[in-house]
């Protein structure tokens, strides 16, 4: 008697614990919907900002030296997405040639050292059209201190008119 006492008991207590489970579950599922919905918001309002603001970001991978870029990155420099993020040499190599210098040393510099930099260049387009631009660049530093990575944005320069000339 005591013993189907005892598994009564025991049977009682998983259902509670699976039912606490379930709903414990369903919230988390419903918070990570939530979250999802949040991300997609905020990924909306950076590519309407970036298109008004008319900048783009970008993320330098030092270990892979892959630069991912904005969407407005790309339509900036009139790159096909098909085409995907470009390595670091090409990205560098959008710049015009007598500004390259400026670039590689400010990206060699925070590679080496974690410096930050700023600079104003003229990018060259797949299309031949020279724009001006602002690039920024922040380091991010691992535990062991070395750079990881470079976060940074580039700013449209061109004014209406250069862009109508175009």
């Amino acid at each position: 008697m005591l013993s189907v006492y005892f598994l009564s008991l025991v049977i009682f207590a998983l259902v509670i614990a699976v039912v606490v489970l379930v709903y414990g579950l369903q919230k988390l599922r419903a918070n990570l919907r939530a979250v999802a919905l949040e991300l997609e918001r905020c990924k909306l309002t950076l590519e309407i900002s970036e298109d008004v603001g008319r900048f783009g970001s970008w993320h330098l991978n030092v270990t892979t030296n892959i630069v991912k870029w904005s969407d407005y990155v790309f339509d900036m420099h009139e790159r096909r997405h098909s085409l995907g993020d470009p390595m670091l040499e090409q990205a560098v190599n959008y710049y015009h040639p007598t500004d390259r210098p400026i670039v590689e040393s400010a990206v060699q510099l925070a590679i080496e050292q974690g410096e930050d930099f700023e600079f104003r260049a003229r990018i060259i387009t797949e299309q031949g059209k020279e724009l001006p631009v602002l690039a920024r660049g922040t380091c991010q530093i691992g535990v062991n201190g070395k750079v990881l990575g470079i976060f940074g944005c580039v700013v449209d320069l061109s004014t209406p008119e250069d862009r109508q000339v175009a």
